[in-house]
């Protein structure tokens, strides 16, 4: 683990030395967030009651209801907003049995001096488990259920330069785990086969220098994590979490955008499944489910190209490769994961540039479908 420390450290440091003069000079030519000043009111704030459709691989179709809150503070000595802020309640049913109730935000307080983010959650869920590896057989697919409750809490403080830090607290229980008989999960007794509680301490540190957090087309965004779950905190398994992203957005001119985007997951220790690195998702290698692959850790980086079509429809294409691995040894052309695929973009308040997405992932394994709210990166 040493190891991936000392790498992490030194791609951080090659990225912040390499941006450092972008950084300087975005810094005094990035637009401000002006609006044309207008007295009676303080703010730009509303309500978006909806209903829910999605479709992913592991829920199938998902219905229900949502609620969501944006607001963008205007400052108190001049005419500049905060960027966007964004509050959602969702509630919804699958056609999986399964049920969410998720509540999460995204929040800068006026001026920006502070970024909360966190969730609330409740889930009762049917999870698929393939195996460990970048190897691991559709053969091998087992059902397993489990219901889940919980909170994620970040407090940072803008440190200056739109660069944000300080602490995240992570709660999340497992319980009612049911599985199949004859379970990898079981006869293999991979730690989270049974309930277990997870409680860990950690930091975020990130530089955002995005001029829109719902669809950027100009700055970068990195985001650096760590994460101690342990008995000290009441933690029923004991490990280590480390997350690096980094996203970068070159506007072309006539609302096109070409974004690029590149992540890494690293664990230690006992690591409950649940929360295994995973290659796939509505996010990043959009062909793969999100549980079709787990282990301890994960590398991949994306492009995705975003352009308007008419009316308020837009679209995207995008690229990918990457791979779950417990050494670096362990991943190879052979098996190393690649995802292409296209997508349509519907803007629910064009002025927000807030976007609804259906994204049509392809990989080694075929073809998955996702339509969410909001850009994957």
């Amino acid at each position: 683990m040493r190891l991936y420390l000392y790498l992490i450290s030194l791609l951080v440091a090659l990225l912040i030395l390499n941006s450092a003069p972008v950084l300087a000079q975005e810094q005094t030519v990035e637009d401000k967030t002006v609006d044309p000043p207008k007295p009676d009111m303080r703010s730009v704030k509303g309500l978006i009651p909806a209903p829910v459709l999605y479709y992913t691989p592991d829920t199938k179709l998902g219905f229900g209801a949502s609620l969501l809150g944006y607001f963008r503070l205007r400052s108190y000595t001049d005419t500049t907003y905060t960027r966007l802020s964004l509050a959602r309640l969702v509630v919804d049913y699958t056609l999986n049995k399964q049920t969410d109730q998720w509540l999460y935000w995204n929040i800068f307080t006026r001026e920006e001096r502070l970024m909360l983010r966190g969730e609330l959650r409740h889930r009762i869920y049917t999870d698929r488990f393939y195996g460990l590896g970048n190897d691991s057989r559709k053969d091998d697919r087992e059902i397993y259920d489990y219901d889940m409750v919980s909170a994620k809490i970040a407090v940072l403080k803008n440190v200056g330069f739109r660069s944000f830090l300080g602490p995240d607290i992570q709660f999340t229980e497992y319980y009612n785990v049911k599985l199949e008989e004859n379970s990898q999960l079981g006869s293999q007794q991979l730690p989270g086969y049974r309930k277990g509680r997870n409680v860990g301490l950690g930091a975020i540190f990130l530089i955002d220098h995005r001029n829109n957090t719902a669809y950027p087309s100009k700055g970068f965004y990195l985001e650096l994590s760590g994460y101690h779950f342990g008995k000290t905190f009441g933690s029923a398994f004991r490990y280590n979490n480390l997350n690096f992203e980094f996203n970068r957005y070159y506007g072309l001119g006539n609302d096109r955008v070409l974004a690029t985007n590149t992540m890494l997951r690293l664990n230690e220790g006992e690591v409950p499944v649940q929360r295994l690195s995973t290659a796939g998702g509505d996010k990043i290698l959009r062909g793969y489910a999100r549980n079709r692959f787990h282990d301890d850790h994960f590398a991949g980086t994306q492009a995705e190209y975003r352009f308007p079509l008419f009316w308020r429809l837009g679209g995207a294409a995008f690229a990918g490769i990457g791979d779950v691995f417990d050494k670096p040894k362990d991943i190879s052309f052979s098996t190393v994961k690649y995802s292409v695929g296209t997508g349509l973009r519907y803007a629910i308040r064009p002025d927000q540039k807030l976007n609804s997405r259906l994204d049509i992932g392809y990989g080694r394994e075929g073809f998955n479908i996702y339509l969410m709210i909001g850009e994957a990166f």
